[in-house]
């Protein structure tokens, strides 16, 4: 497994992931595929060049993705926060996922950021315990912060940590 830093010639790639992933598992994500078309290509290929956005490769295929973004202002900059996390189900396991995080923890601390968020739905376990392991912690929940397309209204939840 290589790691790899995303570029603008990358988004179309990473558009499809992130479509692909949307479609598979809508309920672990607050964000859907039409909310990346209302951004447009164009925003998107600019925050590829802005962020700092990986993606852990085998060969040709894109195992896990993920991104960081400086928190903007002037009171704020200090924070980073961790967005777009995703392993295709194949990779679950592989350490894939923690690779992309200690990369974004990495690119982190040589920015001079002091701490990372970042938001999950609350009932993704999974990531949450990915998370927990890496030493981010659980600081609140925002109640019914996502409507899901089935009608129905999940927690998310938002961890922390410092760096």
């Amino acid at each position: 497994m290589e790691i790899m830093r995303l570029d603008p010639d990358d988004t179309t790639r990473f558009l499809a992931l992130r479509q692909m992933m949307f479609e598979a598992e809508a309920m672990s994500f607050r964000g859907a595929g039409a909310d990346d078309d209302a951004i447009g290509v164009a925003a998107w290929r600019q925050r590829l060049a802005q962020d700092h956005v990986y993606a852990v490769v085998q060969g040709s295929e894109w195992l896990a993705v993920g991104g960081l973004t400086r928190i903007a202002g002037q009171k704020l900059d200090h924070k980073g926060l961790v967005w777009g996390m995703y392993a295709v189900p194949a990779a679950r396991g592989t350490g894939a996922a923690a690779r992309i995080l200690e990369q974004l923890e990495a690119d982190a601390r040589a920015l001079g950021l002091r701490q990372l968020q970042l938001t999950l739905m609350a009932d993704n376990p999974r990531a949450q315990a990915l998370y927990e392991r890496h030493g981010y912690v659980l600081y609140a929940k925002e109640p019914d912060s996502v409507h899901r397309s089935d009608g129905s209204y999940v927690d998310e939840a938002l961890m922390w940590k410092r760096l």
